[in-house]
């Protein structure tokens, strides 16, 4: 996939994530297209960057390149946040205030990804 499609696949997963949220969908599966939306657009700044990402310790280190550029940014922390919506859908295992603070970050993290990608 080219990072333009990565970006694209990401905000259809974002798009049905938020579907699923609002309309009373299942939790488990909003989680996972969030977590998605996230994890696509995380491999697009990495390779639009040259930087690997590979698996989940990828991600991680996209968050850390990302935190360098911008410290003021919890970087780290929001992609935490996306990966505990991920386990989430494994596990239900966050209670709603838990579920709603992920999400939040998450999305927050999301948007800040795709304003990181340089224009073209």
């Amino acid at each position: 996939m080219t990072p333009k499609e990565r970006l694209e696949t990401s905000l259809e997963f974002n798009q049905r994530s938020e579907q699923e949220f609002d309309n009373g969908g299942n939790t488990m599966i909003a989680a996972e297209l969030l977590w998605g939306a996230v994890a696509h657009t995380l491999i697009a700044v990495a390779e639009m960057n040259e930087w690997p990402c590979q698996g989940h310790s990828g991600f991680f280190q996209v968050a850390r390149n990302l935190a360098e550029q911008q410290p003021s940014v919890p970087w780290q922390s929001d992609i935490a946040a996306a990966d505990q919506l991920h386990r989430h859908f494994y596990n239900k295992n966050l209670s709603p205030i838990e579920f709603d603070s992920r999400r939040w970050a998450a999305q927050r993290a999301l948007h800040r990804a795709i304003e990181s990608l340089p224009t073209q």
